[in-house]
């Protein structure tokens, strides 16, 4: 999802008054300090971060192997509408005119049934990544794989344009478009299920296509597919796939649909984690689509209808009740999108005031200080946010970043953006985070993830477990971790300054370091490769490190 036009500009200067906030030139302004502190605090880890933060989408085999991942996403738009029967189908949706098509899948091998997410997970598992598949709920999918099957006359919101009266409103009929682009999706099969499936039935059913895929790999316990969506951006169903989803989902619609859906894979693979409701983004997490209604949200009457909860938690509550009546988690995983909302940021705008505010914005993931400099005006505080959301509404769930993009990722700025986020993923306690989708190999955002997961070239990379970590200057951001395996201590320090080199003292408390730290650094002054330092002197605890601008430095200390 893109980021959404903003609504109201923020006024910089009532900005730069909060804490810790700065308008966009002040980094150009502001005078480099003498020597940053950076203290570590080893004694007492934060908690254990998961490797399958390190995720992106669609990444193909060189995109694994290079950058280590550790989770590989089947998704999009596109994924709403992928016929697994014929196995290289689908439909773009507003992406590109509403048109089917097989994206230059046309091998006998990608005809088979499920035959291109076949692929995607055998080269996923020789990898050693995770596969995070998409199930459609839309209930419509590709009829054919023919680029000249398209839906037409498609009205601009999906909720106001032609045909019957709904709710006393004029509203588009998708049947025409249903009967020219798409066949029946349907969660469950009344019936035995069949491998390969029945061609001829009209019909494409999602628990005959996890059979499938525990056939074809093995059960989620026994190395198969561990992990399964339901379905993508359900609250732009009526946007994205309006030919065939005329209505703006409210509360209901979108709790029935992720319980019919997430029971019918539960029932054929009981030990599979199932991932929802993987909105688009921060206004979702509050109302439903149908609360947009004609006022753009002023009246929210779905809300109102539901206590006037915001959606996320109202929904959390709801599947826990439904859960604990059934003894059995329908829900795992909670899913979200997120892009950064401020002008030019996702954009991949490169101007020296977006590209400090692409870094001050990082901090919506986690900062309750921090106002966002977008239409949303408040603090996002993503991660504790949903955190809180959780630990209230159904404790025990974990949390996915399902889709994430901070834009400019084939600059220095976007791989500085990228090794913030991964960064505060890991310290913040996300359990699953894929990128959107795979950057570019060899590009500065493809080597900002080496730096967690392979920037040696050999596999080593970030630690498991989370440490607190604070600088003095926000020029300097530190994040760091042990490596229980080793004893290591592992840390990156980003100086997220263009323009000057800084100085900074490393304090290591609670850890015993061994006499040397070796150093690994990716800068601006050779932005195609992370460079070998060798080793540096520790003073005791203490290390002196001059971090050159535009730079991210891996610091590995021996316990």
């Amino acid at each position: 999802m893109r980021p959404i036009a903003p609504l109201v500009g923020l006024v910089l200067l009532l900005l730069a008054e909060q804490p810790g906030v700065r308008p966009p030139a002040a980094w150009a302004q502001a005078a480099a300090p003498a020597t940053a502190t950076l203290r570590v605090e080893a004694g007492q880890p934060l908690r254990r971060i998961s490797p399958l933060i390190y995720g992106a989408a669609s990444a193909n085999p060189d995109d694994l192997a290079a950058l280590r991942l550790r989770l590989n996403r089947w998704g999009g738009t596109p994924s709403s509408r992928y016929n697994w029967e014929l196995g290289n189908a689908w439909n773009s949706g507003r992406d590109w005119e509403f048109r089917n098509g097989n994206y230059g899948h046309t091998s006998p091998a990608d005809r088979r049934p499920s035959g291109v997410a076949d692929q995607f997970v055998a080269a996923n598992r020789a990898a050693g990544a995770e596969s995070l598949v998409t199930i459609p709920a839309l209930g419509w999918v590709a009829r054919d794989d023919d680029n000249e099957s398209r839906s037409v006359d498609i009205p601009e919101s999906g909720s106001l344009s032609l045909g019957a009266l709904v709710d006393g409103r004029a509203v588009y009929d998708p049947a025409a478009n249903r009967r020219a682009t798409s066949i029946r999706s349907l969660p469950r099969k009344d019936g035995p299920l069949a491998d390969p499936p029945d061609l001829a039935d009209d019909r494409v059913y999602q628990d005959e296509w996890v059979a499938h895929l525990g056939n074809r790999f093995g059960s989620a316990a026994t190395g198969g597919v561990r992990f399964y969506a339901i379905d993508n951006e359900p609250d732009l169903w009526a946007e994205n796939h309006a030919d065939v989803y005329s209505i703006q989902p409210g509360y209901d619609d979108l709790l029935a649909s992720f319980l019919e859906y997430a029971e019918a894979i539960k029932a054929v693979d009981p030990e599979a984690l199932v991932l929802g409701p993987g909105l688009s983004g921060w206004t979702s997490y509050l109302y439903s689509a149908r609360d947009r209604g004609l006022d753009n949200f002023r009246t929210h009457a779905d809300r109102r209808a539901h206590g006037d909860v915001p959606f996320l938690p109202w929904w959390l509550d709801q599947v826990r009740r439904h859960d604990e009546q059934t003894g059995r988690r329908t829900l795992d995983v909670l899913d979200v999108h997120f892009y950064p909302q401020a002008a030019g940021v996702y954009d991949g705008a490169t101007d020296d005031a977006t590209n400090a505010l692409r870094l001050r914005s990082t901090r919506a993931l986690w900062d309750a200080r921090y106002a966002d400099e977008s239409w949303i005006r408040e603090p996002v505080r993503l991660v504790p946010r949903l955190r809180e959301w959780v630990d209230r509404s159904y404790p025990g769930t974990l949390l996915a970043i399902g889709e994430w993009n901070w834009g400019a990722e084939e600059t220095m700025n976007g791989a500085l953006a990228i090794a913030n986020v991964l960064g505060i993923f890991g310290r913040e306690g996300v359990d699953l985070a894929a990128y959107w989708t795979v950057p570019p190999a060899g590009s500065p955002g493809a080597l900002a993830f080496a730096l967690y997961t392979n920037y040696d070239g050999r596999g080593s990379g970030f630690g498991d477990l989370a440490l607190a970590a604070t600088s003095d200057t926000p020029d300097l951001a530190v994040y760091a971790s042990l490596d229980s395996a080793s004893g290591d201590l592992v840390l990156l320090a980003l100086n997220q300054r263009p323009d000057v080199d800084l100085s900074a003292t490393l304090h290591l408390d609670g850890f015993a370091p061994s006499s040397s730290a070796h150093l690994y650094r990716y800068a601006q002054a050779d932005p195609t490769a992370i460079h070998t330092l060798g080793q540096v002197a520790l003073q005791g605890q203490e290390l002196s490190l001059t971090l050159p601008s535009y730079s991210i430095t891996v610091v590995r200390v021996a316990g």
